[in-house]
């Protein structure tokens, strides 16, 4: 978007108690802070990872260390970056399981366990997304898991886990996410996005409601006449305040102006979403009318239906109707739109054959350029993503700075299916909580940024020493400082310090390496 959006905050109406003399130091306290999120943003087939990281290993991050990558194209806004380098998703092929190399990656990748033996594949636990939303969400919703093309159950395209084997497709039709939007809608201009405070007082609070432990903790100590005066002076004009705004304000939070600021129209959601088939992609037989409707509707739903996918999640979000959300994008497929005209699906062009094949000759002409045109396009959408929230005011921050927006790969080389080193970004400090502006070396030894381009450069033979060696730390200690930056807490009232069934090499041993990575906070 060009222009920031300003929406006006409605909720944080003056909570904190006046200062009262009688207790010296004993104040209290009922801050009301924007809800903390976390987006992923998913992507399939790895990557060309040298053209992906920058070169520096560790240290502040400044947008000349993202030239001539990828990245390059969120320099704009490299104070809101986080590159974590050195986790590694421990399930990778012939480590833990020797299945297949992309069904254990979908099903360990978010569950951080291993997969069923059975046809499924599917994952054996709860997914992070789940885990985290029953935990954040406004009465625990489900997450908003949406995607684009082809609506699957396949272990290859679905990430999320509502349970041991009970796979979470992901929502690929925009109409349908704008209609339950649309059931919350108020009608009027754009307005302030709303916060824990706003959503709370829409279900019905008031704000004395939101406050009233820390009030009646506060009535019960010790204060001289003159103090509870002036308390109860407090309390009256909190309840004149939010009886003068608490409706229209409320109303502007999340409305029909504000879809509209945000392009999610009627008009614009039927045109992202494809009414006919959609299918993966050409890959054999490909002829006649209905291949080439089923094409032209993939290229919509990847195109205008993922753009328009990106504005619905921000709408829920300022309507705060989910705080954990996930954009799907399906491995499997033909890029043949935004000036990328190709013959080979991704995943085999992954594989460098142009086919499910491993090994052998390079056998598409310019593959490696071809890759790169792929994670182009992906790190564009990525960049989207973020501009779009940080053009979202939220009080004096951006949407942006209250979320953690992760792009999250499925494997690190597409051709020798590792997990380690994985390339992944995290925009936005979850409300303050991670650090900004860095590239975090969690490993704390030189890592380098792999060998994607090791072979096929000039045709021949394909190379499998694509993958780099280091990074080997396991991404669920990543996870904890994630579900410890949104705010949750473990059964004891403490910090998260576990997530998944397993963090080694041996699945039996269960989680050998607890708590979150420090050197990734603020």
């Amino acid at each position: 978007m060009k222009r920031r959006i300003f929406l006006r905050g409605a909720g944080g109406v003056a909570v904190a108690a006046p200062f009262l003399g009688s207790l010296g130091a004993k104040t209290a306290k009922a801050a009301v802070a924007a809800p903390t999120r976390l987006v992923v943003f998913f992507t399939h087939n790895g990557c060309l990872t040298n053209r992906w990281f920058p070169q520096k290993e560790d240290g502040p991050l400044s947008a000349s260390d993202l030239e001539g990558t990828y990245l390059s194209v969120l320099s704009d806004v490299v104070d809101r970056l986080l590159i974590p380098r050195g986790f590694r998703s421990m399930n990778q092929y012939a480590t833990v399981q020797t299945i297949d190399p992309h069904d254990q990656a979908m099903g360990s990748k978010l569950t951080c366990a291993t997969i069923s033996t059975e046809r499924s594949r599917y994952a054996t636990a709860e997914s992070l997304d789940h885990v985290i939303a029953r935990a954040i969400n406004p009465n625990g919703a489900s997450p908003l898991v949406l995607g684009v093309g082809a609506s699957s159950t396949s272990i290859k395209e679905v990430l999320s886990f509502s349970g041991p084997e009970e796979p979470f497709p992901a929502n690929v039709n925009p109409q349908t996410v704008y209609t339950q939007l649309t059931g919350i809608l108020t009608s009027g201009g754009g307005g302030p996005p709303m916060g824990e405070a706003d959503f709370r007082l829409k279900l019905g609070q008031s704000a004395i409601d939101i406050v009233r432990e820390d009030l009646d903790s506060l009535r019960r100590l010790k204060m001289s006449s003159a103090d509870k005066e002036r308390l109860q002076q407090w309390l009256d004009l909190l309840r004149d305040t939010e009886n003068g705004m608490m409706d229209p304000e409320l109303a502007a939070a999340c409305s029909t102006g504000t879809a509209m600021t945000l392009g999610a129209t009627a008009e614009a959601v039927a045109e992202a979403s494809p009414a006919g088939p959609i299918t993966p992609g050409c890959l054999v037989n490909c002829i006649g009318p209905a291949q080439g409707e089923a094409d032209n509707n993939l290229a919509t739903s990847f195109t205008k239906g993922g753009d328009m996918m990106m504005n619905l999640m921000a709408l829920s979000m300022i309507c705060d109707v989910n705080r954990m959300l996930m954009l799907v994008y399906p491995g499997y497929v033909k890029f043949n739109w935004d000036g990328i005209n190709h013959t080979h699906e991704h995943h085999g062009l992954s594989h460098r054959t142009g086919d499910a094949s491993v090994g052998g000759a390079c056998g598409v002409e310019g593959v490696l350029d071809k890759i790169a045109e792929i994670d182009t396009w992906y790190t564009s959408k990525y960049a989207k993503l973020v501009h779009l929230l940080e053009s979202i005011s939220e009080g004096e921050t951006s949407l942006l700075d209250n979320t953690a927006t992760m792009w999250l790969p499925e494997l690190s080389d597409g051709n020798s299916h590792n997990t380690n080193n994985l390339p992944i970004v995290i925009a936005g400090s979850a409300g303050g909580y991670l650090k900004q502006s860095a590239i975090v070396n969690v490993e704390q030894a030189m890592i380098g940024v792999g060998n994607s381009e090791s072979s096929c450069q000039n045709g021949g033979q394909i190379g499998f020493n694509t993958g780099s060696n280091g990074g080997n730390v396991p991404i669920n200690k990543l996870y904890v400082t994630l579900m410890n930056a949104l705010g949750m807490t473990a059964d004891d009232g403490g910090p998260v310090r576990e997530f998944g069934v397993f963090d080694s090499n041996n699945a039996d041993a269960g989680i050998t390496n607890p708590g979150e990575v420090a050197e990734l906070k603020a």
